[in-house]
């Protein structure tokens, strides 16, 4: 077996004051129960009401709590589970999310997928690049370090839906979505911002919305160059950032957080004037511990496979991934609040998981599945029995716990 393929060998050394000064450092509420697993339980032996975090995924990858709804969009279409992403697969998500919120633009997972695909990575699974964009980062920093024995259990309330195990021979991907299907002016933009994949400073994160970890109620970070206010895209294609000064101003009712006294959106050669763009407002008081416990996302199946590939701790490269097509039916993905038409394949899902959909955050509304199921529907229908299957919670349970393994 490869260095990497060990999650049933994965065993963490975190003791429960580490878990817990982290968990205070990144966020995570107690309310969360953050718990250190037993030396001698393995990550794929998750709890059951629990999920594993890799503090990797915050300190390299750029993750952070409130897990922001394009993060919770990919991990439910792809069915995957945040402890079998492997880091460098996580900071490619983050990094365009960050790249797009730096554009003006909320992140798009149709355009995510115009750029990366799913992978698989020995036990683990990554985002490596298309085939059909591959240009959009430049490098990836390469120094990882040990990851995998440093991850800790949260209460699996921390994800607004149940999140799946996914099986590693389940197919991976869909067809890359065509260039007539994407924002043509979006599209053209992100690709001249080639740049490089490391860990970002928390000033850029907090002002692009991406992380909370803020407490200097009504001020905003600032990001400066030689005594000029730089903007966040700037600072993102910079590969040199050791001369960049991070300070703070008072915040400005309307004024735009990303790049102070600039316009909003960057569209061919410079910003645009877009005024209150959604998502680009940031909070006077920052909050701490905001629940989407009623989010609603929806999954959609997977469609090519791949073969393992042995590695190591810190190397993180994935074969060639094949793709199969298939019949195409359109579905809504919502991020942000946005609407975008994607492609769905016509076929039957092979995972054990939820059907939803993100319509908000608002904490004190009831979530209602949805399924197709009605009252007066007779289970001698097979249609009927396969989607109240699907979406039943104890079948999912036994799927991924049945004598202590995980199964789909």
């Amino acid at each position: 077996m490869g260095a990497l393929k060990g999650l049933a060998k994965s065993f963490s050394r975190l003791t429960q004051e580490e878990v817990e000064l982290f968990c205070m450092e990144y966020g995570i509420g107690t309310k969360f129960k953050p718990t250190a697993p037993a030396c001698d339980v393995s990550i794929d032996k998750c709890p059951v009401g629990f999920v594993a975090l890799y503090c990797r995924h915050f300190e390299f990858s750029n993750l952070r709590y409130p897990f922001s709804l394009f993060v919770l969009n990919l991990l439910e279409y792809y069915r995957v589970s945040f402890d079998q992403i492997h880091p460098k697969g996580m900071a490619r998500v983050l990094h365009f999310e960050v790249l797009c919120r730096a554009l003006g633009y909320d992140p798009s997972l149709l355009l995510f997928r115009r750029f990366f695909r799913l992978a698989k990575n020995g036990d683990w699974f990554t985002f490596e690049a298309s085939k059909v964009d591959s240009g959009l980062i430049s490098s990836m920093v390469t120094t990882l370090g040990t990851w995998k024995n440093r991850f800790f259990w949260v209460s699996d309330t921390i994800v607004p839906f149940k999140m799946v195990w996914r099986h590693p021979d389940a197919v991976l991907n869909e067809p890359e979505p065509l260039e007539s299907e994407l924002n043509d002016t979006f599209l053209k933009a992100i690709r001249e911002c080639h740049s490089r994949v490391r860990p970002f400073p928390e000033h850029l994160l907090v002002l692009l919305g991406v992380s909370k970890l803020w407490e200097k109620a009504n001020r905003d970070p600032v990001l400066m160059r030689d005594g000029m206010v730089m903007s966040a895209l700037d600072f993102i294609k910079s590969d040199d950032t050791s001369d960049v000064v991070f300070g703070d101003v008072p915040v400005i009712p309307d004024e735009n957080v990303v790049v102070k006294g600039a316009e909003q959106r960057f569209e061919g050669t410079g910003y645009v004037s877009v005024s209150n763009v959604k998502g680009f407002s940031k909070p006077l008081v920052p909050k701490t511990s905001t629940r989407r416990s009623t989010c609603r996302l929806k999954g959609a199946p997977q469609s090519t496979s791949t073969e393992p590939v042995e590695l190591n701790d810190d190397v993180e490269e994935s074969g060639d991934q094949g793709v199969e097509a298939g019949s195409e039916k359109e579905k809504k993905l919502v991020v942000h609040g946005k609407k975008a038409s994607a492609k769905k394949v016509a076929a039957t899902p092979i995972q054990c998981s939820s059907s939803m959909d993100v319509e908000g955050l608002d904490s004190d509304a009831v979530y209602v599945p949805g399924w197709l199921v009605k009252i007066d529907d007779s289970f001698k229908d097979a249609a009927v029995c396969e989607d109240a299957l699907s979406h039943t919670n104890w079948i999912s349970i036994c799927c991924n716990h049945f004598q202590g393994e995980r199964f789909v």
